[in-house]
């Protein structure tokens, strides 16, 4: 039996789909039973150089020779972007037709509503590849569902901040050098805010919430903080204390509430996480039963987004499909509520002693885990709750011998991963 798709987009993820689909025809016909076919590709300029032989008969720039045409039963969206794609995926689930996308924003901000109407329809809505590339966590948890209960998900989510920050710790370079570097490599766009300031791994983090526990939470309400403000001297004192700095996106239920953020974490060097460098990904996942399993992965690129849309497109194939129930009670509480490990950095003016601050630091419940003092710069590792940190927070800040150079959590023992069990991104789902 012969079926039909519809691709939307030709860029990097759209051809990365076309190349993997073409050149896997015979082994998905003797897989599924099904012959697949692209009939038609939406792309802006007809005449463009696309260095693919015969693919001029099949490409089209009006969306409605895909949405209208009845032999096409899959839609695979590689534009990006809310607009026009949103009415476009809503078009084609409209239609009938199966859609499967890699557009993280999309869903992030539309995924509820486009879910429901592909149940209205009874077609699937897959969107694998909008999270981790080549790491097949939706399918992943989709399973682990099922037979436990998930309170728990942290992860290394967005490849370009992660080279980034690599080049930073390794190759001693400043932030705009690393920035630089990623932008000649094509990691990073001429614009890189989506990464660097955290939404694109935000986008994939309320997916992956939404996902994990059923809960709708907007993207706008989740604390965010990118990697933008990293110094070269605050990467020097993490070695110095034997850490490493990523950027976490991370959830957990507690009692029915979720604590969720995006933001520059501080991992102990003995971390498995530590050691995810360049543009790979890691994702860890904790359930009441399993215990804990990281899955690591390329994070982006062509032919990694490009296998997963195909992994989704054989979901499809074989009916694989697993009912989605999102709930609206699940509560959204700003990540600083619970109590947690910090990094801060301080310049004291030579006036104000040590002892002063130690003084500051023990009326407000706090004592140190690590702690380094050089060049009027004071360095520590301390625990503290939300209103021990508000307290200090409002001292410092108010004293005229100190200023605050820096401040970054820490991630606890207790969600570190260090005794995972690590399964790569190549296992058989």
């Amino acid at each position: 039996m012969e079926i039909k798709i519809g691709l939307l987009g030709l860029g990097t993820v759209g051809s990365g789909a076309f190349k993997i689909i073409n050149s896997r025809k015979n082994l998905i016909k003797e897989k599924t039973g099904y012959e697949v076919n692209i009939k038609k590709i939406l792309v802006k300029h007809l005449n463009k150089q696309r260095g693919i032989n015969g693919i001029e008969r099949i490409l089209t720039v009006n969306i409605d020779d895909i949405i209208y045409d009845k032999e096409i039963k899959i839609v695979i969206e590689a534009i990006g972007g809310t607009s026009p794609t949103y009415e476009y995926i809503k078009k084609a689930l409209y239609a009938g037709k199966h859609v499967i996308t890699a557009n993280k924003e999309l869903i992030a901000k539309h995924g509820v509503e486009l879910y429901s109407l592909a149940k209205e329809f009874k077609v699937q809505l897959k969107y694998e590849a909008s999270v981790a590339g080549a790491i097949p966590i939706i399918h992943q948890i989709e399973k682990l569902n099922v037979t436990d209960n998930i309170n728990y998900i942290c992860g290394i989510v967005n490849g370009t901040t992660n080279y980034i920050l690599t080049q930073m710790i390794n190759k001693q370079c400043s932030f705009l050098e690393a920035l630089k570097q990623a932008q000649i490599l094509g990691y990073a766009e001429s614009n890189p805010d989506n990464d660097i300031k955290g939404y694109d791994a935000l986008y994939k983090l309320v997916i992956l919430i939404r996902k994990v526990f059923g809960a709708n939470i907007k993207v706008n309400s989740i604390y965010r903080r990118g990697i933008d403000e990293i110094k070269e001297e605050d990467i020097e004192y993490f070695k110095k204390l034997n850490y490493t700095v990523k950027l976490l996106a991370w959830a957990k239920n507690v009692n029915g509430n979720i604590y969720a953020g995006v933001e520059p974490v501080l991992i102990n060097n003995d971390n498995v996480l530590s050691h995810i460098n360049d543009v790979k990904n890691a994702v860890i996942v904790r359930g009441d039963n399993f215990g804990e399993y990281i899955f690591i992965g390329k994070g982006a690129g062509q032919l990694p987004t490009g296998d997963a849309i195909v992994s989704d497109l054989l979901n499809i194939l074989f009916g694989f499909n697993i009912n989605e129930e999102i709930t609206k009670e699940t509560k959204y509480v700003y990540n600083n509520n619970l109590t947690n490990t910090y990094y801060i950095r301080l310049k004291i003016k030579s006036k104000f002693s040590l002892k002063n601050l130690f003084t500051i630091f023990s009326d407000n419940g706090i004592s140190f885990i690590n702690q380094i003092y050089e060049n009027n710069t004071f360095i520590a590792i301390f625990i503290a709750d939300k209103s021990d940190i508000d307290s200090l927070k409002e001292v410092l800040e108010n004293s005229k011998f100190i200023n605050i150079e820096s401040f970054y959590k820490v991630l606890m023992n207790e969600n570190d991963g260090s005794k995972l069990e690590k399964v790569e991104s190549s296992i058989v789902v």
